[in-house]
């Protein structure tokens, strides 16, 4: 087992100045439920004795119909991923886990197995005590499991409803309430009990399902455990973000599908008035999600959809207000994809899933698009869902009231496929698109808040940044996520200014890192113009995040794209002298050719030519400390090429780079 530098548990004194500044961004009142939560948990883990649930009504097994255009003919894919689980293994997050003799507590990556102590103030943030926590919750979150429960669904092959049975009782074994990591979040629990809900589903006609979920069922003392345990600890203040959304979709789930116990009515209101009020403060007006993350744009909106549609399901429908909020942020996401079909990178994104479904992973987005088209309708985009994100869609909604028993794309309408841009002005992030040659060049720029809440947790410092792209083609990317407890080091570059395609000043972020999850102080991003005219489109913005310095500085950028040319301006102004850098991160198929006053970037179909600014000496690196990598997902990484100019200068500077697509 190798452990980072850096990841073992910290000492009660070495984590005093994370604590403090964690302290100083919660208001009074976050501080006073933290203190009255933490005296609870205190009470827990002295607790022996846990009183059995009561039923109101008694619990059963209930039908769930596949819908009949379904069979195994359309989820070879899926069964052929099942079938090398029953034999010993699945992957996820770019790890293999054994499925033999399951380790629920095991991180394959480190090989720590975590301990069976009290599991809400088990430190999984602690390597040596946890290894990769966010490893161990994926295998636990059972969304694979799910997978081969739809398998026995398809196929009716006694050995798949058997082999979950077996995994879901091992579990039960390995986790008693409230030992162990997987006690630990309840976000883990909200996810997990999502996957049990489905489960039961696709097992209903099996006698291994009855043993699960039936009158008297194995679950049923530890499905009653999930939804309590949410109910008292969900997220709240600074740490309300995608994870309530999370949280409150399982315990609305849970509760609306198994009504049995006598806090269910209120557990079922209770989450339902949350997901409507986060529907509302955890995105723009435009539709953009305020993480600032992509990924959690999309993580979000999931699970939100498959709460709004088991409210339909379970005759508790959500309000109007909230469906057309998550149809702007449907579009939303289809906008900032657009023609070429490239999913954005900026931000944090761990590759989590609503559900364990086909069409999954980098998939998300196109599941997303199949089940809003039949259940919104009126959806807008340019890339049509795969055939195993419409299989998802049939399977999610299949039984739904007023759900159409049509074509998943029927609902679809193609959007432009012109070079439109896209602002999302409230959100601070801009499309810039033109036309070159008859392909679109884009242009997706940063001007926007650092993330949400006063933590801003999943936020990266990229103010002013951009990525370009040429038809499909990514040449310039976000460098993206990569891990986040697991290397302290990865985590504070891949978050950091020199990871992104902006202005770095004395080697410092634009914002201020308190922690892997937090930053102190933020950079506030102000924007001069937008426009757009025939055959220009022009970003003009600032901020102040290197105002802090001892010698403050001032970045403003501006952007103006014509047809296959992008010229950006750099204006930096302040006194004194300070080291300047100027970033460019090329995607990890591309290469970069530097000459004295010009690099060519070549790509598989396309290149780009970067005219540079000879007030820098330039240099390209590649798989070093600081720079020359790109994360495709989470957990993995791959050499790239950064390109570098840096000198230290006087102020005030102004830099002038041009960028032209090769012909």
């Amino acid at each position: 087992m190798t452990v980072p530098r850096g990841s073992g548990r910290r000492s009660g004194l070495a984590n005093m100045p994370w604590l403090l500044q964690r302290l100083r961004l919660m208001s009074p009142a976050e501080v006073a439920w933290r203190v009255r939560s933490r005296a609870l948990l205190e009470s827990w883990k002295r607790q022996r004795h846990w009183p059995p649930p009561v039923f109101v009504v008694g619990p059963s097994l209930s039908g769930f119909r596949l819908p009949p255009s379904l069979g195994v003919e359309g989820l070879e894919a899926i069964v052929r991923q099942v079938d090398g689980q029953l034999a010993g293994t699945t992957v996820a997050l770019g790890q293999t886990f054994s499925t033999v003799d399951t380790d629920w507590h095991l991180d394959p990556q480190t090989g720590v197995s975590a301990p069976l102590d009290f599991g809400p103030l088990l430190d999984y943030r602690d390597g040596r005590l946890a290894g990769n926590s966010r490893n161990t919750w994926e295998l636990n979150r059972h969304q694979h499991l799910a997978l081969v429960a739809l398998a026995f669904a398809c196929t009716g092959e006694d050995r798949y409803a058997a082999y979950v049975r077996r995994q879901l009782e091992s579990w039960l074994r390995q986790n008693p309430f409230p030992l162990g990591v997987n006690w630990n979040s309840p976000l883990e629990l909200g996810l997990r009990l999502t996957s049990w809900v489905w489960i039961a589903r696709l097992l209903a006609d099996s006698e291994h399902g009855e043993a699960l979920f039936g009158d008297r069922g194995l679950l049923w003392p530890s499905v009653y455990r999930h939804q309590w345990m949410i109910a008292a600890l969900h997220s709240k203040g600074s740490s309300a973000n995608n994870h309530l959304i999370g949280e409150m979709a399982g315990l609305f789930v849970a509760a609306t599908t198994w009504p049995w116990f006598r806090e269910s009515a209120g557990w079922a209101r209770f989450a339902q008035q949350t997901l409507e009020r986060e529907a509302a403060s955890q995105y723009y007006p435009s539709g953009l999600n305020r993480e600032q993350a992509f990924g959690y744009h999309l993580f979000a909106t999931e699970l939100l959809l498959l709460a709004g549609v088991e409210g339909d399901r379970a005759g508790s429908p959500f309000s109007m207000g909230c469906r057309a909020r998550l149809r702007r942020a449907v579009r939303a996401a289809a906008d900032l994809v657009g023609p070429n079909g490239l999913l954005p990178t900026f931000g944090d994104d761990d590759g989590g899933m609503a559900i364990g479904l086909p069409g999954g992973g980098s998939g998300a987005f196109e599941r997303i698009l199949a089940v809003a088209s039949r259940w919104l309708g009126d959806v807008e985009c340019a890339v049509e869902p795969s055939r195993e994100a419409r299989l998802a869609a049939e399977i999610e909604l299949s039984g739904v009231p007023g759900v159409a028993e049509e074509a998943v794309t029927a609902r679809l309408r193609p959007a432009r496929l012109d070079a439109e841009s896209t602002s999302f002005v409230d959100a601070g992030v801009y499309v810039m698109r033109s036309t070159f040659r008859g392909e679109v060049v884009s242009v997706l720029a940063d001007a926007g808040e650092l993330g949400y809440l006063s933590i801003a947790a999943h936020g990266h410092a990229d103010a002013l940044s951009f990525a370009l792209a040429v038809a499909d083609e990514p040449l310039l990317v976000d460098p993206g996520t990569f891990t986040y407890h697991w290397d302290p080091a990865a985590r504070a570059y891949f978050r950091g200014t020199r990871a992104h395609n902006t202005v770095t000043v004395d080697g410092h972020d634009q914002s201020e890192a308190g922690g892997p999850f937090l930053w102190t102080r933020k950079a506030r991003c102000f924007v001069q113009e937008w426009s757009e005219t025939a055959g220009e489109v022009v970003l003009a913005a600032s901020h102040d995040g290197y105002e802090r310095l001892h010698s403050p500085v001032t970045h403003r950028r501006r952007l103006v794209l014509r047809a296959g040319q992008l010229d950006v301006d750099d204006e930096l102004t302040g006194t004194g002298e300070h080291d300047v850098e100027w970033r460019l991160h090329l995607a990890p198929h591309c290469r970069a050719v530097l000459g004295t006053r010009e690099c060519e970037v070549v790509g598989r179909r396309h290149r780009l030519s970067i005219q540079l600014d000879d007030a820098l000496r330039w240099s390209v690196l590649s798989a070093q400390p600081q720079g020359g990598w790109f994360s495709p997902a989470f957990n993995r990484r791959e050499p790239t090429a950064t390109l570098v100019g840096a000198c230290r200068l006087p102020l005030p500077l102004s830099l002038h780079h041009v960028l032209e697509v090769l012909a």
